[in-house]
Parts: structure tokens; C-alpha cells; sequence
């Protein structure tokens, strides 16, 4: 039950205690970690002969099958146009909003409309790494087998892309920015999302000249295409914050049922049916999409 639940929760997740306004965001991730430390806590006391071992095992897998990415960390040196790469996991994207939604006016900005496609492509997009900070493999390899002068420094560009899509994909609006010390406020900007997603566009798809999957060096081969042919996403849910600050206001949510093929907002212990367009009105906090299961089955 979800007394149950919430009691489980202050006693994993003593942060989480009381009735104090928390970050639904922290809460799923600090969530899905306790989950999946328990469960696999758990596996590692089981025996071989165990008959619950095999249901363990699969349900180890439950929050990295549902929600483990990986992306593609890839600089490139702007002196020889040397490309290293790193491959890291994802269970989750943190989208920041583009620059203008920053602004000190908080009238115009809330009145400005913003896309969610404008902060994934700003979440991909080159950056310029300042100065001369970057020690470029390519670059210093011929020099430490001839000489012991200092590593050489150049210019360099780094750019995330995704390698591997989970089967849902979460999507976090860093909706919270840092005003003074301790103080975070709201970007109250609308932000427009559609109902079928195409990830294809922020996606890896050339296979890069060197990589280094999961933080360990690795042959040019490992890293290519993505591990997944299918970029296309349905919306299954929407999570709101209303109010103005970090520290106060309060969660709801829109989840989509699948057998019903129905929006259903959920307030607390309340749960009302609504049409898509007023699930699409709302002030977005975190996304789920679901990948699409056939791929030119269109959602009623």
C-alpha cells in the first residue's frame, strides 16, 4: 500500500523522513538505487540450490533493463582532430533549458514557450572546452617515446550522445537553478512535448575511430551504431511540481493506462480520467516515454 510504501521509504531513505517538501526527481533516483542495491543484496545470499535463485536473478535485472542507457562521451582535439571516447551508463537525462529561458526578467521568461526536442538538442550539442586544457592522446603519443618535455596542452570540443536507449526513457527538466547561496528558484517556463518522441536525431551514428567503453580502453570496433533500432517513444507519464520554490508546493502526476488507453491525473488519493490535451497543457517536471513496441502502431 502506499502507507506501507512511504514507511519503507523513511526507513531506507532517512533524508526522506517526515512531511517535509522533497524533490520528486532525488526521491526516483534515491529510489531506484535502494532498489537495486537490496535486490541484489539479496541475490548474493542465495544458493545454488535455491529454487527462488532463478526469480532473483530476473528480477536483479528489473531497474536496469527498464531504465539502464549508456552515453557516448566524445572529445575531440581541435589540433589533430583526434577523437577519444568514453561510453558511460544513463538512468536518466537531465535536460537544462537554453539560454534565453535564463532570464532575470521572471515575467517574460515564464511567458516564453520552450521545446522539449530544443533541450535534448541543446543536451547534444558541441561545446567548446576553454583553453588550451586538453592532453590529447594522438597528440603526446610520438612525443613520450622521444622526449620528457611536458605533456602538450591544445583545444579541444566535447559532445554526449546516446549510444544505447533504455526501454523507458526519463527525462528530467532541471526546472531548479541556484539563486544566491541557499536558495533555489523555479524556471516557470511551458514546455511543449508531443506524444510520440524520435531520439534518432541525438543518437551516435557514425562508429567513432577509438573508444573506451565504460571507462576501460577498448578496441575502435565496440563502439558504433546504437544497440537499438528502434528510436521511436510513446509519453506514459508526466510528473508536475506546482508552486513557486524548491522547498514548497506539491506533486502530481499524468499516467497513461495502457489497457484502457486513457490519461488518469493522479492527485494524491485522487484520480480523475482527462484528455490528452490537458495532459499536454501541463508544466512538465519529469517525462517517461515508453519505446514503442511496433513501430507503426499509432496510440488512439
Amino acid at each position: 500500500s502506499p502507507f506501507a510504501m512511504l514507511h519503507s521509504v523513511w526507513q531506507l531513505i532517512p533524508a526522506f523522513r517526515g512531511y517535509a517538501q522533497q524533490d520528486a526527481q532525488e526521491f526516483l533516483c534515491e529510489l531506484l538505487d535502494k532498489v537495486q542495491h537490496e535486490l541484489e543484496s539479496t541475490g548474493t545470499h542465495t544458493t545454488t540450490r535455491d529454487p527462488q535463485k532463478r526469480l532473483i536473478k530476473q528480477v536483479l535485472s528489473v531497474v536496469n533493463t527498464i531504465f539502464h542507457g549508456q552515453l557516448l562521451s566524445q572529445v575531440t582535439c581541435l589540433a589533430c582532430s583526434y577523437r577519444s571516447n568514453i561510453v558511460e551508463p544513463f538512468w536518466d537525462l537531465s535536460l537544462e533549458f537554453p539560454e534565453r529561458y535564463h532570464s532575470n526578467n521572471r515575467e517574460s521568461a515564464a511567458q516564453a514557450s520552450c521545446h522539449l526536442t530544443e533541450m535534448l538538442a541543446k543536451f547534444t550539442e558541441t561545446e567548446a572546452l576553454e583553453g588550451n586544457i586538453y592532453a590529447c592522446d594522438q597528440c603526446n603519443s610520438a612525443k613520450r617515446r622521444t622526449s620528457s618535455k611536458p605533456v602538450t596542452l591544445t583545444e579541444a570540443q566535447k559532445q554526449l550522445m546516446v549510444y544505447k536507449l533504455p526501454q523507458v526513457l526519463r527525462l528530467h527538466l532541471k526546472r531548479f537553478r541556484w539563486s544566491g547561496r541557499n536558495h533555489r528558484e523555479k524556471i516557470g517556463v511551458h514546455v511543449s512535448f508531443d506524444q510520440l518522441l524520435n531520439m534518432e536525431p541525438y543518437c551516435c551514428r557514425e562508429s567513432p575511430p577509438k573508444s573506451v567503453p565504460c571507462s576501460a580502453p577498448s578496441s575502435s570496433s565496440s563502439v558504433g551504431l546504437p544497440r537499438s533500432k528502434h528510436f521511436l517513444y510513446e509519453l506514459s507519464a508526466v510528473v508536475m511540481h506546482h508552486g513557486k520554490g524548491f522547498g514548497s508546493g506539491h506533486y502530481t502526476a499524468y499516467c497513461y493506462n495502457t489497457e484502457g488507453g486513457f490519461w488518469v491525473h493522479c492527485n494524491d488519493s485522487k484520480l480523475n480520467v482527462c484528455s490528452v490535451e490537458e495532459v499536454c497543457r501541463a508544466q512538465a517536471y519529469i517525462l517517461f516515454y515508453t519505446r514503442r513496441v511496433t513501430q507503426d502502431k499509432d496510440r488512439p
